[in-house]
Order: structure tokens, then sequence, then C-alpha cells
């Protein structure tokens, strides 16, 4: 057997090939180029093809995606290591912090002797695609709502009783108003015209008596008169359309992606596509986890443990893995208690214990995971009967 590491890097990629014992064979460098690649396929191929060739590299985002795909097509397996382990393994090998792309190289190979090796999934390249859409998605809410945030507070200077006007709410109504007539000053000179355009893009929800009573707050207003904060409200009200309009072409996007998987996700009651997606892409493939546990560790909901002789301890949760994917799990868990009697029943069994709201709905997402996991595992639709605790 051949243990082949390498160390993943933008430019270029350290490799490290040993024997099954630990015996050097070859140490290079290659670069990410197709150069490089044939460099790396000429190595291994003077191995003898007999024996099993082990690779494996660390979890770096895109910069080793072209390699996997390469070392797929060569018709050879690989195996991702988180970050995280490696350095905890190196630290195990020896106490000189010595952290070189030669030294990484060389851990990877010694881990691919001491795990249990297995391959990625054939959806490799669909499952990628998948999960670097939702994770683009996830961008652009963040970008979104800090936009709204600032508009928000310029909104607050300029014309501080806008907002509340619309109970808090900036709707469609209250964009195009903002977008329309661009300052306070055309606000509080509204016309009998303006009311008819505006009753009729808002759909009759801009009733006259709200439409005189917006217009006399503007003449009342304490807000600052600025060109210059005017401006910025149209430069935001432009990067929120258009974050706007990136989410309504990428969801279609993810919703043409998914719907080509085998996934089951979808039979779970109250989980819409999108969410059902981010799962789904952030976990890859489902049998690359042995038991739902390291799913379940995976996703950051595993719960720390202090041992000492006869003391345990059980700390927070760790917070480790898969951000989106935790927050996937999070956000679906409060509807599924309305979606799904057993998890309905589970957490109040656990608010009855005296557990904290979001102690109790942890739980809940632990629940969820293991539920996830069985039904993707073994490739089921869902059925609440066949929920175990």
């Amino acid at each position: 057997m051949y243990l082949v590491g390498i160390d993943i890097s933008k430019y270029k990629h350290n490799c490290f090939v040993a024997t099954e014992s630990g015996v050097s064979l070859k140490e290079f460098v290659f670069e990410n180029n197709l150069e490089g690649f044939k460099l790396f396929h000429h190595v291994l191929s003077e191995l003898n093809q007999d024996q099993e060739i082990r690779i494996g590299l660390e979890s770096t985002g895109h910069y080793g995606t072209n390699l996997k795909q390469f070392i797929v097509a060569s018709g050879y397996t690989y195996l991702e290591f988180n970050p995280y382990l490696t350095h905890q393994f190196s630290k195990a090998m020896s106490l000189r912090k010595t952290k070189t792309d030669k030294v990484d190289a060389k851990t990877i190979s010694n881990m691919l002797g001491s795990v249990d090796y297995k391959t990625l999934h054939i959806q490799f390249y669909h499952i990628n695609e998948l999960k670097q859409l939702v994770r683009d998605r996830d961008d652009i809410l963040t970008n979104r709502s800090k936009t709204l945030v600032k508009l928000t507070n310029l909104l607050d200077i300029v014309y501080p009783e806008f907002k509340p006007f619309f109970n808090n709410q900036l709707g469609s109504t209250a964009f195009l108003i903002l977008k329309k007539y661009q300052s306070v000053q055309r606000i509080s000179k509204l016309t009998m015209k303006d009311y008819e355009i505006l009753k009729s893009k808002s759909k009759g929800k801009l009733t006259y008596p709200k439409f005189s009573r917006l217009k006399s707050l503007a003449q009342d207003t304490i807000g600052v008169h600025s060109k210059i904060y005017n401006k910025r409200i149209q430069t935001l009200l432009n990067d929120y359309a258009y974050f706007d309009q990136s989410l309504d072409e990428i969801d279609q996007d993810i919703t043409t992606l998914f719907s080509e998987t085998q996934s089951h996700l979808m039979t779970i009651p109250g989980l819409g596509i999108i969410r059902a997606a981010t799962i789904y892409a952030e976990i890859g493939d489902i049998h690359l986890f042995s038991n739902p546990q390291k799913l379940i560790a995976y996703a950051g909901f595993d719960v720390s443990i202090n041992q000492s002789g006869m003391s345990e301890h059980h700390g927070k949760i760790v917070k480790r893995g898969s951000p989106l994917l935790r927050k996937a799990v999070w956000t679906y868990a409060l509807s599924s208690l309305r979606f799904i009697p057993t998890f309905h029943d589970y957490y109040h069994k656990k608010k009855s214990e005296g557990k904290h709201h979001k102690v109790a709905l942890t739980h809940v997402c632990r629940k969820l995971i293991r539920m996830i996991y069985h039904i993707e595992y073994n490739q089921i639709n869902f059925n609440d009967k066949e929920i175990n605790n």
C-alpha cells in the first residue's frame, strides 16, 4: 500500500509518497497547472498499480478543486482531512512547533495509514457545484442584510419617521417611495396623481389616509436635509435591488441542481427546497459518516467532554465543522416543532426537564440530524413513526 500526502496551496502543491510502513519513497513539489499535474500523474504511474494507492489532502476550499477533479479523472480516489484534525495529529506526533508545506504533506501521508480510507462519492462535481451555490447565496443574504442596516441608519438621520410609519418593515411599497421620490422634500409635496400611482403599485395597500399621513410626516420631519445622504440612500437601494435579483437567479440554479439529486430530504415536512439543498450540499456524501454522531459533530452540535479520573464534565456545543450546515439545521429546528409531532413532544419534554429554550432546541437539532442521516443513508422517505429518540 502507498500513502500519498498532498499539501494544497494556491500555486503549488507539496507531495510526500511513502509505504504503509512509513518508508519515504519520494518528496516533490508540482505546480498547479497542466505540467504540474502531468508530473504528479507520472509519479503515481511509477508505483505498483496492483497495490492500493491512498491519496490524502486537506480540505482547503476551492484551491484543491482542480486537483481533485484530475485525481478522479485519472482513475484514483482520495480522502479529504479537516485541517484541524491534521494540526492535532501533527502535534501528537512531535513536540516541535514546526509547520511547513513539506511537513504538512508528510503528516497527511502518515494519517492515511491510521484511518479508515473512504473515497468521495461519484457525485463529487455535482455536490461541489451545489455547495458553491448555497455558500454564495449565504454571502449574498449577509450582504443584503448589511445593506438594509446601512439604509436604516441613513433613514434615521434624514427621515426618522419613515420606517416606524411602515411598522419598522421596509417592504416593496416603502422601497418604491424611496426610489421614486428620492428625498423627504419631494415626499412632502406629493400630489393626488402620485397617490393614484402609489395606490396602484402597492395594490391598494397604501390607502389615502396612510398617504396623507406619510406626506404630513415628511412636512414635519426632524430629519437632516442632506444631498449626500440622499445620494447614499439611492446607492444602497440599488445595491439592495441587485442582491435581491442575485438571490432570485441563484435560487433557480440551486433548485435545478438539487432536483437532479437522489436526495429524500424534501419528504421532510416543512423543509423548503433551498434549505434542503443547503443541508444536502454541506453534508456531501452521507456515506463518509459511519454513524449519525459523526454527522452531529460535523454540524457542530457535539458536546465537549472533559474527563479526568472519576470526574467527567459535559460542556457547551463545540461549534466546529460546517457553520452553514449548523445554521440551516438550527433554522429549521424551530419550524419542525409545528410540522413534526415527535419533535414537538421531544422539545416540550426537554423544557419540562428544566432545559432552557436554546438547550432544548439543540437537543431537537441533534435528533433532526439523526433523522436526516437515517433518511439519506438508507435512501428512504420521511416517516414520523420511524424517528428514534
